[in-house]
């Protein structure tokens, strides 16, 4: 659909939860966030955030990027997770200059997790074209089955499966985010769930790479 058409029938990106994609050409009607996805949403980059800070600590640069709402385009279409890690970036500044999305279709940088916190329907569809990006894993939150944690499995027909254990952050299992995510909103249990997980996540790290 063309901009000035999108402008003419929505009122210039007021209509309620319509938007116009520049990247893709694409009117898109979406679901209104409410403070339950919200908060949830920005807990993962928190919590990210405190593994690298206690990594940092203990004498050891990650080389974490954190990715909030960017958006992934490729041969399935335009994604856009509530939020993505990228671990050792092979081209920082491709993330750091992007003009709000990545087109993995020339070459740039993939994310190695992404997070779905559904709103009004499950993101599992999202999931395999994930996987066909090159995402290493996903964790998706929904109030139906809390979290899952999936990663890519091309013997199966779905190309995915859930597991109990996060491989991109090691030390993570799907009872501690079930945790972190289950109450109606952040509190302080929550910040002390956030600040222990980050601990023993940096101390699995730093095992696996002999420095513990």
């Amino acid at each position: 659909m063309p901009r000035g058409l999108f402008d003419r029938l929505t009122g210039h990106d007021h209509a309620p939860r319509c938007r116009y994609d520049m990247a893709t050409g694409r009117a898109e009607f979406v679901a209104e966030p409410g403070p339950g996805h919200e908060w949830r949403a920005a807990e993962i980059p928190i919590l990210i955030r405190q593994v690298e800070n206690s990594l940092s600590d203990a004498g050891h640069a990650p080389g974490f990027f954190i990715g909030g709402a960017t958006r992934l385009l490729s041969d399935d279409g335009a994604f856009e997770p509530d939020a993505s890690l990228f671990i050792d970036p092979p081209d920082e500044p491709d993330l750091r200059e992007h003009d709000g999305y990545l087109d993995v279709r020339k070459g740039h940088s993939v994310p190695d997790l992404v997070v779905e916190i559904d709103r009004s329907v499950a993101s599992s569809h999202k999931l395999a074209p994930y996987f066909r990006m090159g995402v290493r894993e996903a964790w998706t939150f929904g109030r139906r089955d809390g979290v899952r944690i999936w990663v890519p499995d091309p013997a199966l027909p779905s190309g995915l499966r859930s597991t109990k254990e996060s491989r991109v952050l090691p030390g993570v299992n799907r009872s501690d985010l079930d945790g972190l995510l289950a109450g109606d909103r952040a509190g302080r249990e929550t910040a002390s769930r956030s600040r222990q997980l980050a601990k023993r996540v940096a101390r699995t790290i730093l095992a696996r790479q002999g420095r513990g």
